[in-house]
C-alpha cells in the first residue's frame, strides 16, 4: 500500500484524525472517478461521435431535464 506524508507546520492546530480521514475520502473518490473514466474510455473507444456531436448531446439532454423539472414544479 502505498503512504503518503503530510507536513504541517507547529503553528496550525490541525486534528490530525480529521486531517487523515479528509485525506482518505479524497483519495478514495479520486481512485473511484479513475476508475469510471478509463471504464468510459474502454466503453466508448468504437464510438464515432466526435467532440462536437458529444457536447450537442449533453445540452440537449440536460434542457430536457430542466424541462422535466420545471413540468414537475422543481424550477
Amino acid at each position: 500500500m502505498g503512504e503518503i506524508v503530510v507536513k504541517i507546520p507547529d503553528r496550525f492546530k490541525v486534528d490530525m484524525s480529521d486531517l487523515a480521514k479528509g485525506v482518505e475520502e479524497f483519495v478514495k473518490l479520486r481512485l473511484a472517478r479513475d476508475s469510471m473514466l478509463g471504464r468510459l474510455d474502454e466503453l466508448l473507444k468504437d464510438s464515432e461521435l466526435t467532440d462536437e456531436e458529444c457536447i450537442e448531446l449533453g445540452e440537449m439532454a440536460k434542457k430536457g431535464r430542466f424541462e422535466k423539472l420545471k413540468q414537475m414544479g422543481f424550477v
